[in-house]
């Protein structure tokens, strides 16, 4: 009987000696990821008979709690085959789940997630990339169907672990409706070039996905005409957010530990750091807000488990929460450090850079608020118009 996977707790322990080589190699080595995957991890959006072992999105989001606490470029390898993963089982072709799936699982084969392009970001619905449908291929085989294929174009931008994926869920434009497709490496028409090197993420080997003239047969559709962006990449972001914000609480964790840690044993004007009492202000705010993101990453968890209607007002809450308190967090940890806080290549400095890319990648800062505010407003709408809801006093002219 083979042994059972390590705990979220057990994995990050696993990898935490990793964390300085992993940031220094700008890379994360063929070793690291076969641990994360032996741990279950690349399996848990896997369906079990499909080689996967199923998780609830809370022990998923614990498992990207644990990893981004040493590396937050490793834990966006759970953020993004997660994504491709919860994709391809809910909406790919029987076919192609039962010939990828299984590898996915395993980590034989890991997924990228391109939507983003130059023009393309926030806005997915300003997607340049293009599929056109393509003539029918006769088969080797007078028994077999013509194949159907599609044709891409286009350049997909900052796709973590690009340089190492094996497929990638790419959305695309079919006239005005947009479409999703599972590429592979090896298709024809399909480069792809490691990005340039960014502050934050420094391991998450990003790289640009180009598509010239791509020939994608058609059973790689994910989902349908029409519903790419709308279904596919809603979902999937969904998802992504989720982890996004439990890696940021990891992060946001990491810091706190180090402050007490550092601030306890150092010794300043006759007495503790830790004692003076502006010293504890910063720790004391960066704590509370981890304390509070870790409550709505779990609300946000149990949302998506139970697919609660509010789901999506959930995970934005808990997105926009953690990637500010990991903000917090690593800010404080560096002013308390002082030059220790500033070297580079060290934690503190590793834990500021990480932070600020939270509050970035999966919706921007300012992307989040302008969804979750427009999700409020739907959600109030609902409740003024029940009558046991009391408090409806200024509210006559909301449309």
């Amino acid at each position: 009987m083979s042994e059972p996977p390590p705990t979220a707790e057990e994995l990050g322990r696993l990898l935490l000696p990793l964390a300085d080589e992993i940031d220094a190699a700008r890379a994360v080595p063929p070793g690291v990821i076969e641990t994360v995957a032996n741990s279950g991890a690349l399996a848990a959006m896997v369906p079990a008979e499909y080689g996967g072992r199923p998780m609830s999105h809370q022990e998923y989001g614990e498992l990207s709690r644990a990893v981004a606490h040493t590396s937050a470029s490793l834990q966006s390898l759970l953020t993004v085959h997660g994504m491709v993963c919860a994709s391809l089982s809910r909406w790919g072709s029987p076919a192609v789940r039962r010939r990828l799936l299984p590898r996915l699982a395993s980590g034989e084969l890991l997924g990228a997630f391109g939507l983003t392009e130059d023009g393309a970001g926030s806005d997915a619905q300003a997607i340049g990339t293009t599929a056109v449908p393509q003539e029918p291929v006769a088969a080797e085989s007078a028994d077999e169907p013509a194949q159907t294929w599609w044709r891409l174009d286009g350049v997909k931008r900052w796709l973590s672990f690009g340089q190492v994926a094996g497929c990638f869920l790419v959305f695309a434009k079919h006239g005005e409706r947009s479409v999703a497709f599972l590429v592979q490496r090896d298709d024809p028409g399909v480069t792809v070039v490691p990005s340039r090197p960014t502050s934050g993420f420094r391991s998450a080997m990003l790289a640009d996905l180009r598509l010239d003239g791509c020939r994608v047969p058609a059973d790689r559709m994910v989902g349908r005409p029409g519903f790419g962006v709308a279904q596919v990449a809603g979902n999937a972001l969904s998802l992504g957010r989720l982890c996004v914000a439990y890696g940021s609480l990891g992060i946001a964790e990491a810091c706190c530990d180090a402050m007490l840690g550092h601030t306890s044993g150092r010794r300043q004007f006759g007495g503790r750091l830790i004692d003076l009492q502006l010293v504890r202000g910063l720790i004391s705010d960066a704590v509370v807000d981890t304390e509070a993101a870790r409550l709505l990453c779990g609300q946000a968890a149990r949302a998506m488990d139970v697919q609660d209607g509010r789901l999506i007002q959930q995970v934005l809450t808990a997105k926009l929460a953690a990637s500010r308190a990991a903000g917090t967090a690593s800010a404080a940890a560096a002013q308390l450090h002082g030059a220790v806080g500033l070297v580079d290549g060290g934690p503190v400095d590793r834990w500021v850079r990480d932070a600020r890319v939270m509050q970035v990648i999966e919706g921007s800062t300012q992307l989040v608020q302008h969804l979750l505010a427009e999700e409020s407003l739907q959600s109030f709408r609902v409740r003024r118009r029940d009558p046991r809801y009391p408090f409806t006093q200024g509210a006559d002219h909301v449309e």
